[in-house]
């Protein structure tokens, strides 16, 4: 099956350009103008906002549940949901949020409390969160995470049941933003402490027949590895400017897939997860459907500094000269990517990239010889590991051969279904295995933070450094802005010189998207709030047709 949707896909590129059509596909709406339809990727781990860590579940979390702000849909800047206004007190240490009365969707009062509560239970054991780190900069969860203090003591406080007061360890000028993260959006505590009351599985709580949640959209459908169908929620406190009353978000892996119903009008956007596959850009980027866009993230590979012969850097350093960095984006990834060899993107809220050659296969080839594997003798066999996706592929065979002619050394290439890949990571029987990382906030520290820090579970590696934590950790208490760009870069120089992972490029975005479609906007977070969606035919267009080889 997929192999026929990828024979029509390049049919109908083939055909394409024999005719004069601006749009790919069908242009006209062909199912009921009430209900959106895209791709939303791979089938999530969790829609849990407390345990999520992957796009493909904080897509749905986003839109099922409300935080304190939200992301202006043109800017991605925080803008005021259920807090309606907050103080930050002159030292930047204090935020008290004021919360506007609303309720969950089964008429339950929504307070602070709530969200008190919620931000408590990210940090307990039990709850198995993924993604602690990011609530380090508020005052005491280190403590927490290092196992010294409960959740009960951070910084977090409801003063009433409309006010939460905030204590951090230091000044976040990015906390507004921080706060619109799913991680920090509240769960139902009433809700799930009635389910461990009746002794019931809590991870059953998010199944659409228990889901109780307080966004625009409420979860009434969801087939596994098919799809997940929301509809608009009339107890959000702004129902009446939700216009979409129905959103069908499919879980497709593959993305040839993808494209082909794209193309016959089955969805109306690839998604905010799914690009256009490399191999058609250069055919589809004439049309008036496809838009390109810069993108806050790094493509990386892990490196498993555990598992021989990655624990010794040399190794490591090879690994990562050895890649043409520039052929990769050029030839394979092909839509406008950026080589990178550091891992924070240049210019990111003013930060200055390492300047870390992109390429150096001579140097390459000495590290590897005095690490005792000249010309890649006796080197051992490792494997790439990478989920379902074809450009995963096409990236790791490039990367393949590279380390083959560079190094005369062999790596195989292994598939894994994205649970699969995961769970692989986190148990640390890999060697080496693809990653990318979005930026959650517009600053350097979501990347240095967020994937290297020791006590951060993004940390995949195997690397801990306390001289990495120190030097973050005094970064992050710096007031003065420079200053502290400054240290982060001299957190990242250490990173760089251990190696844990090679960067490869900073992402863009290639979207094919309807012309009946209206309320996203391109941006460089990549974060679309679906309460702000329509569609409507609002102009005439002329459409492909559908046959495979139009003539």
């Amino acid at each position: 099956m997929v192999r026929h949707a990828w024979l029509m896909v390049i049919g109908c590129l083939v055909g394409c350009q024999q005719v004069d059509n601006p749009y790919f596909g069908t242009a006209t709406l062909r199912h009921s103008p009430d209900e959106l339809r895209f791709n939303n990727g791979a089938e999530p781990r969790h829609i849990d906002p407390g345990k999520c860590s992957e796009s493909s579940g904080g897509e749905i979390a986003n839109n099922l549940f409300s935080g304190l702000t939200d992301y202006d849909p043109a800017t991605s800047a925080p803008v005021p949901d259920l807090a309606t206004s907050w103080d930050i007190s002159p030292d930047g240490l204090v935020y008290t949020f004021h919360l506007r009365p609303s309720q969950w969707n089964d008429g339950t009062p929504l307070t602070a409390h709530d969200f008190e509560w919620s931000w408590k239970r990210v940090l307990r054991p039990e709850t198995e969160s993924v993604y602690t780190s990011i609530l380090s900069d508020i005052k005491g969860v280190s403590a927490v995470t290092q196992g010294s203090a409960s959740p009960d003591s951070i910084g977090v406080h409801a003063i009433d049941d409309h006010t939460l007061r905030v204590e951090l360890e230091h000044p976040v000028p990015h906390f507004l933003e921080l706060v619109a993260y799913y991680t920090f959006r509240p769960v139902p505590r009433h809700h799930l402490e009635k389910f461990k009351a009746q002794g019931l599985d809590e991870t059953l709580w998010t199944r659409p027949e228990y889901i109780v949640s307080n966004g625009p959209f409420n979860l009434k459908e969801w087939k596994f590895r098919q799809y997940f169908l929301l509809e608009r929620n009339p107890l959000y406190w702004d129902a009446k400017n939700v216009k979409i009353k129905f959103a069908r978000l499919y879980t497709i892996e593959e993305a040839h897939t993808a494209l082909n119903m794209y193309r016959a009008g089955e969805i109306d956007w690839l998604g905010p997860s799914m690009d256009v596959p490399a191999e058609f850009i250069d055919s589809l980027k004439h049309y008036k459907d496809y838009v390109q866009t810069p993108h806050l993230g790094v493509y990386y590979y892990w490196l498993n500094v555990k598992k021989p012969p990655l624990d010794d850097v040399r190794v490591r350093k090879a690994l990562a000269l050895a890649i043409d960095r520039q052929s990769l984006v050029t030839h394979i990834t092909r839509g406008g990517e950026i080589p990178i060899a550091s891992l924070v993107p240049d210019g990111l809220a003013g930060y200055k990239a390492l300047p870390i050659p992109l390429y150096d296969p001579d140097l390459a080839r000495k590290l590897l010889a005095e690490a005792g594997y000249p010309g890649g003798k006796n080197f051992p066999h490792l494997r790439v590991i990478y989920n379902t996706l074809t450009h995963h592929k096409q990236v790791a065979e490039a990367i393949q051969e590279m380390w083959q002619r560079n190094l005369g050394i062999q790596i195989d290439l292994e598939n894994r279904e994205w649970k699969v890949f995961l769970d692989e990571l986190d148990s640390g029987e890999y060697h080496i295995a693809r990653m990318g990382w979005i930026g959650d906030y517009a600053d350097p520290n979501t990347f240095l933070q967020e994937i290297l820090a020791s006590y951060s579970d993004n940390n995949r590696s195997g690397w801990k450094d306390p001289t990495y934590d120190r030097l973050l950790k005094e970064a992050n208490n710096t007031v003065n802005r420079q200053e502290r760009l400054n240290r982060l870069q001299m957190a990242e120089s250490h990173a760089m010189d251990a190696m844990p992972l090679l960067p490869l490029y900073v992402y863009t975005r290639k979207f094919l998207v309807k012309p009946y479609v209206h309320g996203w906007h391109p941006n460089m977070r990549g974060i679309y709030p679906l309460k702000y969606f329509w569609l409507e035919e609002t102009r005439a267009v002329r459409e492909l047709p559908l046959q495979e080889n139009p003539k």
